[in-house]
């Protein structure tokens, strides 16, 4: 059983643990992976594969999904955990549900997807206590490892890296994105010229503004380039400010008379969509602002599409271009991210290394990979079990009939 947001709600928590349950399915048939989504009251309509719903905000929910939970005969429960998908301070409700599957002996597995080298205490004090019972802690990277123990969120022995994975149909040759969509319009503009692009929900965090300045350093030696920022304003920037980030963009992009250069694209991609995008791309840009962000899904796709980089330093960009899949900057210094941008584009020899090291790269993020990682580490769990605590449900053949799809 997979804890998490799931689509139809957009957020990329919710397309990692769709992802990940559909891998799951092909690379594990004896394991049966159903969902249960935390809705925050949206009253979304989920697909079959969600066999419970937290709809509450209150800690009575969570227990009652526990409880459901143990009632289906779930053998796991893993926990994708983000602090604001669960109600209370810190998400502290989702300690109810698991006080829950610890008193009904049903183990858990968490897979933080924020892990702080210096976490707040309320913060670190919530994840800890989420850890402590966790009969494993699956986190992305092996700086996340150092940080949950350094910060004391999770002991060494209970730590084991699953990377973020990446759907394989980034690898394949798609030539158009859905018909009529405005991704099609906005490569079709492109066409002949050499693209850059980044994607995503979009909000101030993403520091696009930072990419648009590069981006006027760059043009005059190469006036062929066009930047494609592709995404939906993020649903809580859209909630809390509208479209005032994007506005400021496009003024910045006027301002700095990159008009021809940039195009924004305000539509939430498909899978297909992201595939034809990054097909085309020549330099994925990721000018994220926060040093502590210790994943990111579009750098994933980007580099399992096998696409050099551009990349501020936060953590898990260090972490995944190690291998020398693109180049790191400083946090905040456009004048750093152009010069490396504009090294990677006027060294063909070298754009061809970092390439080439994307694709290495990449082959380990793709999710057949890392879908095998995982339920080999739900294997482990349910296989120490008789005596434990947290999981997904083990097919056997008596079971199948009974077991959610």
């Amino acid at each position: 059983m997979i804890v998490s947001t799931y689509p139809p709600r957009r957020c990329g928590l919710a397309t990692f643990s769709r992802d990940l349950r559909d891998a799951l399915v092909r690379v594990a048939p004896d394991l049966a992976v159903s969902v249960c989504a935390l809705d925050a009251d949206l009253g979304l309509d989920y697909p079959a594969e969600v066999g419970t719903v937290v709809r509450g905000g209150e800690p009575a929910a969570y227990r009652a999904a526990a409880r459901a939970l143990a009632a289906r005969g779930t053998d796991a429960v893993l926990i994708e955990h983000e602090f604001g998908i669960f109600g209370g301070p810190c998400g502290e409700h989702v300690l109810a549900m698991t006080d829950e599957l610890s008193r009904l002996h049903v183990p858990y597995i968490v897979t933080p997807h924020t892990v702080l080298s210096d976490p707040p205490p309320e913060q670190a004090a919530t994840l800890g206590e989420l850890c402590r019972r966790a009969a494993a802690v699956a986190v992305l990277t092996p700086s996340a490892v150092r940080y949950a123990v350094a910060s004391g969120v999770a002991a060494p022995e209970q730590l084991v890296v699953t990377p973020h994975g990446a759907p394989t149909a980034l690898r394949t040759e798609a030539t158009s994105a859905r018909t009529g969509a405005p991704l099609t319009a906005a490569l079709a503009e492109a066409e002949g010229r050499r693209i850059l692009s980044t994607f995503g929900l979009l909000g101030p965090g993403k520091a696009i503004e930072n990419a648009v300045r590069a981006l006027s350093t760059v043009v005059g030696d190469h006036p062929d380039l066009r930047y494609v920022v592709a995404g939906a304003t993020h649903p809580e920037e859209q909630r809390r400010n509208g479209e005032a980030y994007r506005d400021s963009l496009r003024e910045l992009v006027s301002g700095l008379g990159l008009d021809e250069h940039v195009v924004f694209v305000d539509d939430f991609l498909s899978t297909t969509d992201l595939a034809v995008l990054l097909g085309r791309t020549d330099v994925y840009l990721t000018p994220y602002r926060s040093r502590e962000q210790i994943s990111s899904g579009t750098l994933t796709f980007a580099v399992a599409a096998g696409r050099p980089v551009v990349s501020t330093d936060y953590h898990y960009a260090c972490d995944v271009l190690a291998g020398g899949a693109g180049e790191l900057v400083p946090v905040d210094d456009p004048v750093a991210f152009g010069s490396a941008l504009a090294g990677l584009l006027g060294d063909p020899a070298r754009l061809r290394r970092a390439r080439l090291a994307a694709e290495t790269t990449g082959m380990g993020l793709l999710w057949p990979a890392v879908a095998r990682q995982v339920a080999g580490v739900v294997r482990g769990v349910v296989g120490a079990s008789g005596s434990f605590t947290g999981g997904l449900r083990r097919r056997t053949t008596e079971r199948v009939a009974h077991s959610p799809a």
